[in-house]
This record gives structure tokens, sequence and C-alpha cells, in this order.
């Protein structure tokens, strides 16, 4: 009786089975053939890709693959650190704008702080943007003492209608309206010149007209050094008699831009 055949009859031992192609070989011959490459020979593992080398294809990723601008960690680092830096920027250049603007809208108006007031003692000078017809300008502005426009100094302020109803204390060289114009609440100033030219004192011809002065024969003030000059004792209002020592006297009237109606007259 004959014995049935073997599938693998006439099949060597050691040869592969075709229909797995990727079987392993049980035989301990190395396998030839267009699997040779792929595989390690037998009892061997295949060698670690050294330090920057690609890794073979199967083999196992152990860590991250170093690059050459630090990977992706480093992309990380750099990108922060450049996002901190314009944070920064952005922050100090919206503080700048905020505080600009609210110095802009809530800071100190130079228009409106006054550089001087008028008060005794302080310090004035002709105002160049009001002028008269002859070039001059009788008409002040109050400035700091040491502003080189300051001509003249204040010895006293008198709430009066005009200038020739001024009380000026003796030594004032000049009577001026604080506005240049009479009328109403306005104020006028008794100044002393800051220069050394000082017409307001007695017998120098110039400023209010006081005992110790001297007239004309129509009662104009003029230096005593002048020829016809008349030296002025008093200066009386209505009846008021002149005072003593007094030779004689000059009834101008009633001025309202004058203080006084009559000029007591000496020797």
């Amino acid at each position: 009786m004959p014995y049935p055949v073997s599938p693998d009859a006439g099949v060597p031992e050691h040869q592969r089975d075709q229909r797995r192609p990727n079987s392993q070989w049980t035989g301990g011959q190395p396998p030839s053939g267009p699997f040779a490459a792929s595989r390690p020979p037998s009892g061997q593992f295949p060698a670690r890709p050294g330090a920057g080398q690609d890794p073979e294809p199967g083999w196992p990723a152990t860590g991250p693959v170093p690059t050459g601008d630090g990977g992706s960690d480093g992309r990380r680092r750099k990108s922060g650190g450049r996002d901190r830096i314009w944070s920064v920027v952005a922050f100090l250049v919206a503080a700048a704008v905020i505080g600009a603007v609210g110095f802009y809208f809530f800071g100190p108006d130079p228009a409106e702080a006054p550089t001087a007031t008028w008060a005794v003692d302080s310090c004035a000078g002709p105002d160049p943007a009001v002028e008269s017809t002859e070039g001059e300008t009788d008409t002040y502005r109050a400035l700091p003492c040491d502003d080189p426009g300051a001509t003249v100094t204040v010895l006293d302020i008198q709430d009066v209608v005009s200038v020739g109803q001024l009380h000026c204390p003796e030594g004032t060289d000049l009577a001026f309206q604080k506005d240049g114009h009479a009328g109403g609440e306005t104020q006028a100033v008794c100044a002393r010149n800051l220069s050394d030219d000082h017409p307001g004192d007695p017998g120098m011809g110039g400023g209010q007209l006081m005992a110790g002065d001297c007239v004309d024969k129509d009662g104009a003030e003029v230096a005593c050094s002048s020829d016809g000059a008349r030296p002025v004792t008093g200066l009386t209002v209505g009846g008021v008699e002149c005072p003593e020592g007094s030779k004689d006297e000059l009834r101008l009237g009633f001025d309202a831009q004058r203080s006084y109606e009559t000029i007591c007259l000496g020797a």
C-alpha cells in the first residue's frame, strides 16, 4: 500500500517557505537572496546610529533628534524672549503717549500763569503793544524785577478816577493807570525809576507836584534851578489855608484831573 506523499516532499529541510516570504529562518545558515540586506545575522543586533546620523529604518527613536537651531524648544525660547521685549517696548510707548496726552489736557497753562502781579515793591515796564501817537507809551505792564523790560518799582497803588487825584509818596518819579484808561474802578500806580534818574525827587522838576518842588508863574512844575521858579510850600483844596511860611498862593480852581485847587508858594 503506497504511503501518502507529504506536501513538503522534495522540499529541502532548510528551504524557505515561498508562501511566507516574511517568515524567519529556522536553520543556522544566514539568509540569502533579496531579504539578506534587511535582516541582521542570527544572534546579532543592529548597531545604534552614531551622533549626527539618521537612524536606519525600523530603529526605534530613543530621544529628540538634535537640529541645527536647538530644535523646537530653542525656537520656543527665542520666540518667547522676543515677545517679552516687544511687550516691554509697547508698554513704554503707551505710557509715554498717555503721559503726554494727560499733560496736554491737565497740565499748567503757561498762558494763564502770570509772570508778575501788581503789588507794592513789584516792578513794571512800558507795554510795547500800546503806543501813543508820539511813539511813547504811558501804559505799563507788571514784570518781574529782573526782567530786562522792567523800568520802575511800585511805591503805591490807589483807587482813583484819574492820575491827577493821586496822593503819591515822596520820591515818586511817575504815576500811571494800570490799564491806561480813566474811570470806573481803575487803579493808579505811584512808581519810582529803577535807574539813577529820579525827576520825582524834590526840586528836580518831575513826578507829582508836592511841597519842595517848584513851579513857574502858571503853576507848571519846573526844576528849582530854572529861572523864575518859585518853591511850593503846600497844596490845598477849597478854603483850607496855606501852611505857615507861605508868602503867596496861586488859585487854580476845581479840576477833576487834579487833587488840589491852590498852590501855596514861598518867597
